[in-house]
């Protein structure tokens, strides 16, 4: 029982560098608190953790925290595209609850879903919740730009607080940017002048296609490239 709940945290490491860790680990902190999960690592020990246990040039280290403070690490490679293909997956919905606000071990309705969508050519499963909105892919946030204004499914539609999502947000209010966290339709992003989604794996991947529908191509340097530039400055 006590190894069916619990918590975790992918963090990708770079030339023996964890990225972004302290997004990481203040997400961590906050769910254990919040699930009364004991935490016993401290940020140093959390980041020696990963670090120490990733086993590839660029790997996906994964910390999964269990209900007794127990936690185990492993580690896998991590392939990165910077531009995907998204295909709508409407047998998995997303909703918001207590738990939809923390990275769970029970991720089966994800992995279904972006098998799902590989089989149909897809690089990632665009998921909505119960009122047919967009919420996520199967294991990235989505962010889309429409006359200069960006855009990004709100936690309420049972979306993840990613670490990446939670960068941009921060980025873009300091730079006075307009950032709205709403409910879109597939047309809203359809209609979009630019589709990105976010995650540890990608941090920033262009979305080129959703479905059959080939998406528009940003004139000059697009927006989610402009964010990538700025993320890759950190590591």
């Amino acid at each position: 029982m006590e190894r069916s709940f619990g918590i975790f945290e992918t963090v990708r490491v770079e030339n023996g560098k964890a990225i972004f860790i302290d997004y990481h680990f203040r997400r961590l902190k906050k769910s254990s608190k919040s699930l009364k999960i004991p935490l016993l690592l401290s940020l140093e020990e959390f980041k020696k953790r990963i670090e120490e246990s990733a086993d590839y040039e660029v790997s996906l280290v994964r910390l999964t925290l269990y209900r007794n403070g127990n936690y185990d690490v492993s580690s896998r490679p991590c392939q990165k595209k910077s531009s995907v293909t998204l295909i709508p997956v409407n047998n998995i919905k997303r909703y918001y609850s207590p738990i939809s606000l923390h990275k769970t071990i029970d991720i089966m309705d994800s992995i279904y879903a972006i098998e799902e969508a590989r089989k149909l050519g897809g690089d990632e499963a665009l998921l909505f919740d119960i009122n047919g909105f967009i919420s996520e892919t199967a294991f990235a946030n989505i962010f889309f730009v429409k006359d200069g204004i960006f855009f990004t499914p709100s936690l309420k539609t049972g979306c993840l607080p990613g670490t990446r999502r939670e960068f941009i947000l921060n980025l873009l209010k300091e730079m006075d940017i307009p950032i709205f966290e709403g409910f879109y339709s597939l047309e809203d992003l359809i209609s979009a002048d630019e589709v990105f989604i976010t995650s540890a794996r990608y941090d920033v991947a262009q979305v080129k296609k959703i479905g059959k529908v080939e998406l528009k191509t940003p004139a000059g340097k697009s927006w989610g490239k402009r964010i990538l530039d700025i993320i890759q400055s950190f590591i």
